[in-house]
């Protein structure tokens, strides 16, 4: 019987196409005495998807291809759990690069920390400079503070401090810090925090990776930065291929789903608070052209 892998990296595509190959020798390159399976999805690519892959993975066994026949989002990621045996599972994106060490760090991370249900890397922009992509875990509260009354309130009267804690403004990326919602660009996870799936399949854009942190820490684990693991990240290259508007759009469905899932007594109050910043944040850019950030 082939020995599982010590972790099972899924590279998950969907018309980013053009950055896989790199993303895959970063972690060729990087293993060092990690041994590591690639489950590559293509989630009906039309940009080339596979076709584009250099012949070299294709021919290695430690990479496995799987091909969705119609485009499903990122519940693809799931498809990976039934067919990889290893105990931690790690996703990485497309626009990821793993420096050298960088999985190791995180696999021994994992190993020596039994409460971490996850960890995820220290993130950089291709220009060498940090990058804090992380959140706090969003609760009704915290969704208020992003809405335009809220930031109104928080700016003028709370010296923005709840937009300072929802984005970590204290984050210190040179050591171990635990961290509530770390971005999927780099994520390694414990396979006995996950459950049955990874992403759930009713959030079709934002918001499900809240709900698989959200998921780790009902389950009674923690989750944790690595400094020592440092990965190059292109914040959101794929998700930036969406028109604007429908992610906006989507924006707000899937808070709403999250809400449903995890706050459900929030869901009429927390409909009508939406609603009205979603006209708010229209109305501000048809007038002045821009709203606040959330």
């Amino acid at each position: 019987m082939k020995r599982a892998s010590d972790v099972s990296i899924i590279v998950s595509n969907y018309n980013s196409s053009d950055l896989i190959n790199k993303a895959l020798e970063s972690v060729v390159l990087h293993a060092g005495d990690v041994s590591f399976e690639v489950v590559l999805i293509d989630d009906a690519s039309t940009d080339g998807g596979f076709t584009l892959v250099d012949e070299k993975y294709k021919h290695d066994p430690r990479f496995v291809f799987i091909q969705c026949e119609k485009h499903i989002g990122y519940s693809a990621l799931n498809l990976a759990l039934d067919r990889t045996q290893s105990p931690y599972l790690m996703t990485l994106d497309t626009d990821a690069l793993l420096w050298t060490g960088a999985l190791l760090a995180l696999v021994s991370f994992m190993k020596q920390h039994p409460e971490a249900g996850a960890a995820t890397a220290s993130l950089y922009y291709p220009n060498g400079s940090q990058q804090n992509y992380h959140r706090r875990l969003m609760t009704p509260m915290r969704c208020f503070f992003t809405t335009v009354p809220g930031r109104f309130i928080d700016k003028y009267f709370l010296g923005l401090h709840n937009y300072k804690s929802y984005h970590y403004d204290d984050l210190d990326i040179t050591r171990v810090f635990e961290i509530e919602q770390p971005p999927t660009a780099s994520f390694i996870f414990r396979r006995a925090a996950l459950g049955s799936y990874i992403v759930d399949p009713d959030f079709k854009q934002v918001f499900l990776d809240v709900d698989l942190c959200r998921r780790i820490y009902n389950g009674g684990y923690k989750i944790y930065l690595v400094p020592d693991a440092k990965v190059t990240h292109i914040k959101s290259a794929a998700a930036n291929k969406k028109p604007n508007m429908w992610r906006d759009r989507q924006y707000y469905k899937d808070l709403l789903t999250y809400f449903k899932k995890h706050y459900p007594a929030s869901v009429l109050p927390m409909t009508v608070v939406l609603w009205f910043d979603r006209v708010l944040r229209t109305l501000l850019i048809h007038t002045v052209g821009r709203a606040p950030m959330r």
